[in-house]
């Protein structure tokens, strides 16, 4: 822009279409180049002859002559990309204007998404491009559970799989493939499993009969769980004593339960018991007999010693009789007795 003014004359430059808007400048006398930067397609121009005079037409007016020049105070134009797409946030790329790039399904941006038209009429970084997916992305860990990888990491047709822990079984599919759709990114076959708890049918109480004793008396017994069996007195236990419920669909006791036969010692005992009770039966005979014997041997043994030193000594033994006593004779008496003498013998040779 070029001025060629009256010192008295002015000039004003105003942002918009009317005069309440920003003033650009103001300008009097002569400019040979003016430059003015406005933030719209619309300006305003007042121009003031002598505003210090009263003098209506002074200098008979003034001309103004202009023509368009090509704007300089934009942003370079960016380019579209291949296999995506771009949007602005004003017609004209002026100093805060934003691009935005993206890219179509299957594609995916690398470098920056946002540039903005900066204060030196430059972008704030270089166009992007949009690159085809091959892989997809990470699926993530499962809890309690480890991942096995197979293939090049997360490319098309590599696989993921997951192993629960032990104690802990699988809700939903193992195996993942990874495959590229026909206008999406590539996705895995299935959604992310679970490892849950793992959960299984009791066992049910075995029973017994009633000469054995369970450690615990329930219906049912957790997967897990043990039971542990004992006889009464008198049985033996034939069989294993402890019982494992083995987890499973259902859940099973490892082993049959045990039984309780009869100890073989019993009988035995038995016939004890009635040879002790047929003892007290016969308790009264057996005293008697017991004292008895006894007396009797004793009366033999002696009688025997008696008749043997009665031989020993030549005399014989007389019998009580009812003829009077000789307890009062004396022994010379006695053996001058021819009766007595004749009887002696007598009685020596019956005898």
């Amino acid at each position: 822009m070029r001025l060629n003014l009256g010192k008295n004359d002015q000039l004003t430059f105003y942002d918009g279409d009317d005069l309440t808007a920003n003033i650009l400048g103001q300008y009097s006398g002569a400019r040979p180049h003016l430059k003015l930067y406005t933030s719209m397609a619309d300006v305003t121009i007042q121009f003031q002859s002598d505003p210090a005079t009263n003098i209506y037409g002074y200098n008979n007016g003034f001309v103004v002559h202009f023509f368009e020049v090509p704007r300089n105070d934009t942003c370079p134009e960016l380019p579209e990309i291949p296999n995506g797409w771009k949007s602005t946030s004003h017609p004209d790329l002026i100093h805060g204007t934003v691009v935005t790039y993206q890219c179509y399904p299957g594609y995916a941006l690398a470098g920056s998404e946002i540039l903005m038209c900066q204060w030196d009429l430059t972008w704030s970084g270089d166009v992007p491009k949009c690159d085809e997916v091959l892989t997809c992305r990470d699926p993530g860990n499962v809890e309690h559970s480890r991942k096995v990888i197979t293939g090049t990491r997360f490319n098309v047709g590599s696989t993921v799989q997951f192993i629960c822990n032990k104690g802990y079984v699988l809700s939903g599919s193992s195996l993942l493939t990874c495959y590229n759709r026909d206008s999406a990114v590539p996705k895995w076959s299935d959604r992310l499993p679970k490892c849950v708890s793992e959960k299984y049918e009791p066992c049910r109480n075995p029973g017994a009969p009633s000469t054995s004793i369970q450690s615990s008396e329930k219906a049912f017994y957790q997967a897990g769980e043990t039971l542990t069996f004992s006889c009464h007195a008198g049985y033996e236990l034939r069989g294993g004593a402890t019982m494992y419920c083995v987890p499973g669909h259902p859940s099973q006791w490892n082993i049959t339960p045990p039984v309780c036969r009869a100890s073989s010692e019993k009988p035995v005992n038995e016939r004890r018991l009635d040879v002790v009770s047929m003892d007290y039966s016969m308790e009264g005979t057996n005293i008697t007999l017991a004292v008895f014997i006894p007396t009797a041997v004793v009366l033999v043994i002696v009688l025997g010693i008696y008749v043997y030193f009665a031989k020993f000594q030549g005399k014989s033994i007389r019998m009580p009789t009812s003829s009077p006593p000789y307890d009062n004779m004396t022994e010379e008496s006695a053996f001058d007795n021819p009766i007595y003498e004749s009887g002696h013998w007598q009685t020596r040779c019956r005898y």
